[in-house]
């Protein structure tokens, strides 16, 4: 089982995905491929073994590894096991709480950019602007992690605290800044 993007899309989901997750897939169709590092290591010993395994074929991105073999014996909260596997290598362990190094390391590739264009109703943080900022998140803080970008090195950025829930004020200013940093062609309506 093998990913391979080579053409123009055009995705109306319903319900629609959060603005979150339409940054990420703009993220990987604007060009930024993930890899494994060539240090790549992961907490789990069965994903470190196959990652290990992998390494041999690290010039490939993780889009055409063999991601039905690294799959294998994984859990997680998705059925999805592909999904299982992105969590599990972009946030390794993080649904203990606990902060592993991802052994993925994000290229922008410029020939593997698919032209697409994200619309919304709203600045890029969507849902976030509308809720009081005073809330915090329910989801740990490691949790709020795009590609490419760790909230907590953007706290640290900005000096802000690092909190284990974080405001949804500081959400939205994470998400906006992800945005900013990225080459997105996104349509505010």
């Amino acid at each position: 089982l093998s990913l391979s993007l080579s053409l123009s899309l055009s995705l109306s989901l319903s319900p629609p995905l959060s603005f979150s997750l339409w940054i990420c897939l703009s993220y990987l169709l604007s060009g930024y491929t993930p890899y494994l590092s060539p240090e790549a290591s992961h907490p789990n010993p069965l994903l470190h073994s196959k990652l290990g395994r992998a390494c041999l074929t690290v010039s490939l991105a993780l889009s055409v590894q063999d991601l039905e073999y690294l799959c294998e014996g994984l859990e997680g909260r998705s059925s999805n096991p592909v999904a299982v596997l992105f969590d599990s290598l972009l946030l390794p362990d993080s649904d203990f709480g606990l902060d592993h190094t991802s052994p993925l390391e994000w290229r922008y590739e410029p020939e593997r950019a698919i032209p697409h264009l994200v619309l919304g109703k709203g600045p890029p943080g969507g849902a976030w602007h509308a809720m009081e900022g005073s809330m915090l998140t329910l989801s740990l803080a490691n949790w709020m992690e795009l590609p490419g970008l760790k909230l907590k090195d953007w706290m640290r950025e900005k000096r802000r605290s690092d909190d284990t829930h974080v405001g949804l004020s500081v959400v939205t200013n994470f998400l906006v800044s992800f945005y900013q940093r990225g080459s997105f062609a996104v349509l505010q309506l």
